[in-house]
């Protein structure tokens, strides 16, 4: 007798940057799938002289599929909010926060036969801050799953909070500031004039006037 296997893996990936500068909002996709190896990080460059009037979204994607043989749910997903960024509740009606976590029970009757995938998605926001760049990482893992057999998940424990299975995975992005260095040039090049435009009136004052 040949005893069906359950098992639910979850992927998670940026899927969207939305930066608003000025009350003008552009969403970029960024086309990932979870799958790239390794994953790229999206980068967002704010203005030096923008930092407090820009917002950045991250949109991120969570991919549960069904990789067993038994048909089952996941019926709880937990998110560890990540340092640097916060959870917008208006952004995100399918979750819910307690204890710097959130989690939804958004696909809880989502049936996934073998094979079979769903998707979920979480908006977390930047914290405006000059010092509060670099590195953002973002963890997410099944806390829940069920079948109708109670078939435990072949190779990983739900909620465990251990890196390594397949139901637990992470998504990083990076934020850095952007001088506004290439402002200079033409800066100099029109004081450069000014002072040329201004010396040439002192020469021609001195000439006609003395």
């Amino acid at each position: 007798v040949r005893v069906k296997y359950f098992d639910l893996r979850l992927l998670k990936y940026v899927s969207k940057v939305i930066v608003t500068e000025d009350g003008k909002t552009k969403g970029t996709e960024t086309g990932y799938n979870g799958l790239e190896n390794p994953e790229p990080m999206p980068k967002v460059e704010i203005k030096h002289n923008k930092l407090n009037s820009t917002t950045v979204k991250f949109a991120y994607t969570i991919k549960i599929t069904n990789e067993g043989e038994i048909e089952g749910y996941a019926t709880k997903i937990t998110d560890d909010i990540p340092s640097g960024l916060r959870f917008v509740a208006e952004d995100n009606p399918n979750w819910t926060e307690v204890n710097g976590k959130i989690k939804t029970r958004a696909l809880e009757n989502t049936l996934l036969q073998p094979g079979e995938s769903a998707t979920v998605e979480v908006i977390f926001t930047w914290i405006n801050d000059k010092n509060n760049m670099g590195v953002k990482t973002n963890t997410a893992e099944i806390s829940e799953d069920k079948n109708e057999y109670g078939s435990p998940d072949i190779d990983s424990t739900p909620g465990n909070e251990k890196p390594g299975e397949d139901d637990i995975d992470i998504a990083k992005v990076i934020l850095s500031i952007k001088t506004g260095k290439e402002n200079i040039v033409p800066i100099l090049i029109g004081s450069t004039i000014i002072l040329a435009i201004l010396a040439g009136g002192v020469v021609l004052i001195k000439k006609y006037v003395i």
